[in-house]
């Protein structure tokens, strides 16, 4: 009762149907059929539970519901901004530098 849909955080139905779906795994997921289609195409490899985290048993329920899920990287990863993240900072912009070598120590040994 009450439960809401881990993706959208909309309320879904009571029960199990067609558009309403929980997580084999841990029970506790509930989310829209629409809502969990979106989210496996966006994920692809990397579709799972996003409450337990559990990737075999959900997805082949998944997939056994009719859920189509994507067989590329996911798409958060070829995203621009998401890239700038994952560069490491090229010299130290401190305004004190606290490595004991100083500066330059640093910015030589990363």
């Amino acid at each position: 009762q009450n439960s809401t849909c881990i993706i959208c955080l909309d309320l879904v139905e009571d029960k199990m149907s067609y558009r309403t779906m929980v997580c084999p795994a841990c029970q506790h997921a509930w989310f829209h059929r629409s809502c969990i289609q979106k989210q496996a195409v966006h994920a692809g490899v990397c579709f799972r539970c996003l409450h337990c985290r559990n990737e075999d048993q959900f997805v082949m329920e998944m997939l056994t519901m009719g859920i189509r899920i994507s067989k590329r990287q996911p798409s958060w990863e070829s995203d621009q901004a998401v890239g700038l993240v994952y560069q490491r900072h090229s010299c130290c912009n401190a305004s004190k530098c606290l490595c004991p070598g100083g500066r330059e120590q640093a910015e030589e040994e990363g």
